[in-house]
């Protein structure tokens, strides 16, 4: 074999085995590192595996709304035909606060407990997460909203009066619960703007200027009369009281005012009474006495239906309270927002009461008049 040879086939021996020490090295790139097409196939498909099936974002909770909350309204039937008239407005109010009025269940009025009671559970059951009720009975206030509170619910009660207990109990039990309503101590407070409209008059409280307005009170108790000495004592006199009845039937006030004028005659100058009820009563022993209101004597009392403005007007009522029906229903449809929204802190929201006199009371009527009253012959309040 000639030298050429030999030195061809060691060079290429020599190559091959630089190679191998080459790759052995890692010098032409590391074998793990470089997948095959396959491999990197099935890493990519896993990729695309994990992202597509990661959880989505968790969707922030839809609060509540006017929009979707289904309202219950459960009112008595009263006599006076107040609730009438409240229905009305609270169905336009709560339409102009963003309720729906497929969203509104209004059960029948009744003067029965039980079938008040079972109005709510039905409205509760029907997915209703607001009330708002006028209770039939005052007594039965807590009972109601502790059914609603079982439930998951909210009430707003209107034309009816919890104690100060129940309403205490609502915040410590944390009861989802507000009052909208009127006080007697707002009533009494209307009253006495009543008195001192009639002292700036030219004759004045006093008719027989002995220095003593000779009062009959009916109902109030010491609440009026502590509030009416404060007054008569600003006005420049001196209150005297000459009787005072609690309660009784329209006959019995009727015969005691009859007997208070007849045993103190002109000494009589005011009766104040705590209801309409009373005053008509006490009117009607006014004119049995023959005392002209306005000239010798104040009949002043609280509530002012249809019969009672028609009185003022023609001089037989020296004037009574009102309680607007109108601002009623604003305030509690603003309140129903609040209370879904979680927004209404307090427990208690004052109502709107005005004086009704001669100067309005035409005006009071016509309103009266406009949205309706209520029937008289209605069914006696029944378990």
């Amino acid at each position: 074999m000639s030298w050429n040879r030999i030195l061809a086939r060691g060079r290429v021996a020599a190559a091959v085995f630089l190679t191998g020490i080459l790759m052995l090295s890692g010098c032409g790139g590391n074998p793990s590192a470089a997948p095959s097409a396959e491999s990197a196939s099935e890493d990519m498909t896993g990729t695309t595996q994990v992202m597509t099936t990661a959880a989505p974002a968790v969707e922030e909770e839809q609060r509540p709304s006017p929009e979707t909350t289904k309202v219950g309204i459960c009112l008595a039937d009263d006599s006076g035909g107040d609730n009438v008239r409240l229905l009305n407005e609270l169905q336009r109010t709560l339409s102009q606060q963003g309720f729906t009025e497929e969203n509104m269940v209004i059960p029948e009025m009744t003067r029965s407990r039980s079938a008040q009671k079972k109005s709510v559970e039905d409205c509760l059951a029907d997915g209703c997460s607001l009330l708002i009720v006028s209770a039939v009975s005052d007594a039965r206030i807590g009972e109601i909203a502790d059914l609603v509170q079982e439930a998951g619910a909210a009430v707003l009660f209107v034309n009816c009066r919890p104690g100060e207990e129940e309403i205490q109990r609502w915040t410590q039990e944390q009861i989802n619960a507000v009052w909208l309503g009127s006080t007697y101590a707002q009533h009494l407070a209307c009253q006495m703007k009543i008195l001192y409209d009639c002292s700036a008059t030219e004759r004045g409280l006093d008719f027989n200027g002995d220095g003593h307005i000779g009062t009959l009170l009916i109902g109030g108790g010491e609440e009026a009369r502590d509030v009416l000495e404060e007054t008569i004592r600003d006005l420049g006199s001196d209150l005297q009281i000459l009787g005072e009845m609690e309660e009784g039937s329209a006959e019995e006030i009727s015969a005691y005012t009859e007997e208070i004028i007849n045993e103190h005659r002109k000494d009589t100058e005011l009766v104040l009474c705590n209801s309409e009820e009373a005053l008509a009563a006490a009117a009607d022993g006014v004119q049995l006495r023959h005392r002209l209101v306005g000239r010798d004597i104040l009949v002043i009392g609280v509530g002012a239906h249809e019969d009672t403005c028609t009185g003022i007007i023609n001089k037989l009522i020296s004037g009574s309270t009102f309680t607007d029906f109108f601002e009623q229903a604003n305030l509690a449809a603003v309140a129903a927002r609040d209370m879904i929204e979680g927004n209404q802190r307090e427990k208690t929201i004052s109502d709107v009461i005005f004086k009704v006199t001669e100067e309005n009371a035409q005006e009071v009527l016509d309103q009266l008049w406009k949205t309706g009253n209520g029937s008289d012959d209605r069914e006696e309040d029944k378990e």
